[in-house]
């Protein structure tokens, strides 16, 4: 809460500071309509994008949740049946399904460009996308930092102003103090956590997931922490046990205690059940990776 409280101190001056820092870089009203400018997206794809788009679609909740921090809701096309977030503004935008992808709907919608990103939108469907004519930017999340990297070239590319950009920067002003406070933190001091995602049979978030980085920022440390053959990799109890995790995301103690403890007796023995330490996790908060991070971490944290 402190660290909360010192973010909100210094969003004012960091709004002051910015407004006039990027007016200069807003597209000019002689640019034209049909100029294209070629962009490497976060799976290092060659994209031709409008240099001037009005209608962009983000095909992922932790997309569509960016747009409506940066751009005018006005500038957002439409959001999936999986968007939620902010409830009031997404309550107003057409819908389209993404499982499968529903490619007429969007060719109804006409956007000018497209984000998704890594595992929600596969490239098969970003190239018939694009073969009907949608560019399509695709994102890729390992670390927090490209959240704020992905931010920055939506930014970029699409309609803006100094104030949306001020709001970037007080992210990246609070990313900056949870490095710091993390880089403090004593390796053997960090609780092992495991946040479960499936339980019969046992999924879980892996290494190279976004919520390793968040469990970091929280002062603990992944299970996982081996890169796996799957993001989610499937765990067999034995393999749990090994891990021994001090922490379990999964449902609350109640819960898990009458499903997951009940298949997998043995895992009793375990810290995280040992000391209660078995805690619900809000699922889009874990797996979103948005302008809310700071909630994110905090809904780690506050189990610690």
């Amino acid at each position: 809460m402190a660290l909360i409280c010192k973010m909100k101190l210094l969003q004012y001056a960091i709004l002051i500071s910015s407004i006039w820092i990027h007016a200069s870089c807003q597209p000019t009203q002689n640019d034209s309509k049909t100029a294209q400018i070629s962009i490497d997206d976060g799976l290092g794809r060659k994209v031709l994008i409008p240099s001037k788009p009005l209608k962009i679609l983000g095909l992922s909740p932790a997309v569509t949740e960016m747009l409506f921090f940066i751009l005018p809701d006005s500038n957002v096309a439409g959001v999936t049946f999986n968007c939620n977030y902010p409830p009031e503004k997404v309550a107003l935008k057409q819908k389209i399904n993404t499982y499968p992808l529903d490619i007429e709907s969007i060719l109804a919608m006409k956007p000018d460009l497209i984000f998704s990103e890594e595992g929600i939108t596969s490239l098969s469907d970003a190239s018939q996308l694009e073969k009907v004519g949608f560019p399509v930017c695709m994102f890729k999340y390992r670390k927090t930092r490209d959240i704020l990297n992905a931010m920055d070239s939506i930014w970029k590319w699409c309609p803006h102003s100094a104030f949306s950009l001020a709001k970037i920067n007080f992210l990246r002003t609070t990313l900056d103090a949870l490095e710091k406070r993390s880089s403090s933190m004593n390796e053997k001091d960090r609780p092992k956590m495991l946040a479960i995602t499936w339980l019969d049979p046992i999924f879980a978030f892996g290494a190279e997931t976004w919520l390793s980085d968040i469990m970091r920022l929280a002062g603990g440390r992944n299970c996982l922490e081996t890169v796996l053959d799957k993001p989610y990799p499937s765990l067999q109890r034995e393999t749990v046990l090994k891990l021994n995790p001090d922490i379990l995301y999964g449902g609350n103690f109640e819960k898990m205690d009458s499903t997951f403890f009940t298949m997998y007796p043995e895992l009793k023995s375990i810290p995280a059940y040992k000391n209660k330490k078995v805690y619900e996790l809000n699922d889009d908060l874990a797996s979103r990776p948005g302008p809310r991070f700071l909630e994110s971490v905090n809904n780690l944290e506050k189990f610690k």
